[in-house]
């Protein structure tokens, strides 16, 4: 009974943070609509990169020109997918003395944020989802893309894992917010920073050997990367099972971490306009 109504709360924050998202349903299309321009100019780049003629005999960093084409067309989509943003929200709960509300009210804030996060982003990633599906058939007759659909799928199952990871992270980040006044310069910095590494605008094999050899027990890159890689069929099957390891390992590894964080934090807060 206990659980049951734990779940109808939480159920509940799920529900209104999704309707709320739906009423801005057009501000996360303008917004892929924007960051297009940024792929058209990539595309236009990787073109003069592979010789201009697109010659499909040419591999670079471990791509095909089609590989290439459909890693950076994906990447921006799933760039949205992971997206965070709520750490601005938890910035603004500190500062002006929020926080007080999960005192006295039966509900935990990293559950709280999570679950309200997750249901914020079901309208945004069903549509990106959508749109994503849509550009990988329009790749094939264009560039002439060839795909696995058990590998989309395995993406697919893959991603929600990717999301977690960032968000545990921008969670674990946002809690910098306790002894900030201001922290937007430390988000928007780590933010630059995860899409890059990440591989968010290209793949971090462009890096070297050497850097991928180091990313691998790093978080970034099971949140774009890994994904991708699986979608342009450059990940083996082991890699798969170790990536899905690795992305729950970091997860677990982000709960703890700001569980500790957010404990030494609270220390600091005073409610100031609470």
């Amino acid at each position: 009974m206990k659980i049951a109504k734990v779940l109808k709360k939480y159920a509940a924050v799920f529900k209104l943070e999704m309707q709320s998202k739906m009423e801005y349903r057009m501000d996360f299309l303008m917004s892929l609509v924007s960051g297009g321009f940024t792929v058209i100019i990539q595309l236009f780049l990787w073109t003069a990169i592979y010789g201009g003629q697109a010659d499909e005999e040419a591999v670079l960093f471990g791509y095909e020109y089609s590989q290439m084409v459909v890693y950076v067309v994906m990447a921006a989509i799933m760039a949205r997918i992971v997206a965070t943003g709520f750490e601005y929200d938890i910035m603004s709960d500190i500062m002006e003395g929020n926080m007080n509300r999960f005192f006295v009210q039966p509900i935990g804030h990293l559950p709280y944020r999570i679950v309200g996060f997750l249901g914020a982003k079901v309208v945004e990633n069903v549509m990106a989802i959508i749109i994503g599906a849509g550009l990988l058939i329009t790749l094939t007759f264009t560039v002439g893309a060839e795909f696995n659909f058990l590998n989309i799928l395995i993406a697919l199952a893959v991603a929600p894992l990717s999301l977690l990871i960032n968000a545990m992270m921008f969670y674990f980040l946002s809690a910098t917010s306790f002894w900030l006044t201001w922290g937007w310069g430390v988000f928007n910095g780590w933010g630059v920073v995860t899409t890059i590494l990440s591989g968010g605008i290209f793949p971090i094999s462009v890096f070297g050997e050497t850097a991928v050899s180091i990313l691998r027990f790093l978080p970034f890159q099971y949140i774009i990367y890994f994904p991708l890689n699986i979608v342009v069929g450059n990940a083996s099957r082991a890699m798969v099972f170790e990536g899905i390891a690795m992305q729950l390992i970091w997860i677990l590894i982000f709960m703890g971490l700001s569980k500790l964080y957010w404990r030494v934090g609270m220390k600091k807060y005073i409610a100031a306009r609470g």
